[in-house]
């Protein structure tokens, strides 16, 4: 399928989505069917976009064990975070990463169509945990995003998608003027330096997808990767000296023996990365206008199989499982207690790749018939 005919499919299902609840009928099972085609035709046309790849070394933390631990202030001050002592290697507890890091940018991973907030104007603050009054058609392009996300995570790092799931994604905006330093989706007007798996130790791959662009719908606002400066003998190392004496102290301190690098946001762009020490971050001031965003975290650890026995529904057996789950987990549109809705959630992120995928999919190549 072309994008276009991709398109039209896509808003075949939602039609359908919507008739079936308008009817109070079960979810057809053309929708899981046809969604599934949808998914993989965005991956084909994204391979075919532009991808700016820089690949780094993986670093973890050089502190083992009770030290380790102890040093744990280290992620909520921006000193420590940088000074943290590191050595080569992934960390991933308890995962199945690769051995191989890099931060990638595309500048067009989605459309201005695929992310419109007058289409989708639920698009500007959404979360998983309260889908009641969200329209069928921005829940189901929010699934749609986050699934093109996990699958370019599988195709960069060479690993098989049944073993990639995400553990959080929702939108968020950064407003000029406010002072909450960011976290789990609510506003603020920054981001402090943070490395996503000091924060989690289940995230591995980290996405940040843009629905506004700088130097239109804001200021300042850039995503910034941290990195030590190169020193003598290192690639990208010079003698030539930044002149910082028109910086504040602040910002002197900031860059100090560091090499920040600087990511505009556009609309539809992404950046798509390892999630270890080799990739600290962090999101400067909004000066003027709102940022809107979608970060989105995805774990390599497997689900242990007791979780799923323990659900009332397990693992989809058949397509038509699956399309119930696809209306019990994402589009029944019902009113919930936060923890149904925590439930519910749990639920979904453990199910994500039993209903992003067609059925022969659902299992490690050695198991399958």
């Amino acid at each position: 399928m072309d994008e276009e005919m991709t398109d039209a499919v896509f808003w075949g299902v939602v039609k359908a989505v919507n008739r079936a609840e308008q009817e109070e009928k079960p979810l057809s099972t053309d929708v899981p069917n046809m969604l599934h085609r949808v998914f993989e035709a965005d991956m084909r046309h994204l391979l075919g976009r532009q991808k700016l790849t820089t690949n780094l070394t993986c670093m973890q933390p050089a502190l083992k064990g009770a030290d380790c631990k102890a040093s744990l202030t280290y992620v909520f001050d921006d000193a420590a975070h940088k000074d943290l002592p590191l050595m080569e290697g992934r960390r991933c507890e308890d995962g199945d990463c690769c051995d191989v890091c890099s931060r990638n940018i595309f500048p067009t991973f989605a459309s201005e169509a695929e992310i419109s907030l007058k289409t989708f104007p639920e698009l500007a603050a959404l979360t998983f945990n309260d889908l009641e009054n969200v329209a069928s058609a921005t829940i189901l392009q929010f699934v749609r995003l986050v699934e093109r996300v996990r699958r370019m995570i599988a195709h960069e790092y060479g690993l098989p998608l049944w073993s990639i799931l995400p553990l959080q994604a929702y939108s968020r905006k950064y407003v000029a003027g406010t002072t909450q330093k960011g976290g789990g989706g609510g506003e603020g007007s920054h981001v402090i330096l943070h490395t996503d798996e000091a924060t989690h130790s289940g995230y591995h791959y980290s996405s940040v997808m843009y629905l506004s662009t700088q130097g239109k719908d804001f200021e300042g606002g850039n995503f910034v990767f941290n990195d030590p400066a190169p020193k003598k003998g290192d690639p990208g190392y010079s003698e030539e000296k930044e002149d910082v004496s028109h910086l504040t102290l602040e910002e002197q301190m900031r860059r100090n023996g560091r090499k920040l690098t600087p990511f505009h946001p556009t609309r539809g762009s992404a950046v798509i990365f390892s999630s270890g020490w080799e990739n600290m971050h962090e999101v400067e001031k909004i000066t003027k206008g709102t940022r809107y965003a979608v970060p989105s975290f995805f774990t390599t650890c497997p689900v242990p199989e007791a979780h799923y026995d323990l659900m009332a529904v397990g693992k989809p057996k058949t397509i038509e499982d699956i399309a119930e789950d696809w209306l019990h987990l994402l589009l029944a549109h019902r009113n919930e207690t936060p923890m149904e809705s925590f439930g519910r959630v749990k639920e979904l992120m453990m199910k994500w790749h039993h209903i992003c995928t067609p059925l022969d999919q659902h299992l490690a190549p050695e198991f399958r018939g």
